[in-house]
């Protein structure tokens, strides 16, 4: 015969509460520690208005500009690991999802004025239209988030 191992006694109704208050103070602490310093969106917002321009831009140009942003990139999620103790996660990002749907797809239609008009005004106001696209609604989707984190995620 098996040997059968003896098992914990089932979860009482007060231990799932306490498991489930420690998640959500878990949740609120995370949400603390995801303080984003001022100049992070502008920062971001700048890295990507470069993009933006770099379409516009010689070959050569606009590698030297893809490269710049790349690194601009790096450093910015270097510093801001370093900050707040965490790294970035799309986990963030989806408690946040409209907010930053919204960014991706206004990055995106600039990229693609660009592309297709390929004159430097309108490159100029797209990069514009970016850089407060990411601030804005880079704050806003912090907010979101943090919103989400302290008053209970739901399943998505």
């Amino acid at each position: 015969m098996e040997n059968v191992e003896e098992r914990d006694t089932p979860t009482s109704a007060d231990d799932a509460l306490a498991s489930i208050e420690a998640v959500n103070q878990a949740q609120a602490d995370l949400a603390d520690r995801l303080i984003t310093p001022w100049w992070y969106h502008p920062s971001l917002g700048l890295i990507e208005a470069l993009l933006v321009v770099s379409m516009g831009l010689p070959t050569w140009w606009r590698l030297g500009a893809i490269v710049v942003a790349m690194a601009g990139l790096g450093a910015l999620v270097r510093a801001y690991a370093r900050l707040t103790g965490l790294g970035m996660s799309w986990q963030y990002s989806r408690l946040a999802r409209g907010w930053v749907i919204a960014l991706l797809l206004i990055v995106v239609g600039a990229l693609v004025v660009v592309l297709v008009v390929g004159q430097p005004l309108v490159t100029a106001v797209a990069a514009v239209v970016v850089f407060v696209a990411t601030v804005v609604l880079g704050r806003r989707a912090d907010c979101a988030v943090r919103d989400r984190l302290r008053h209970g995620v739901e399943s998505q």
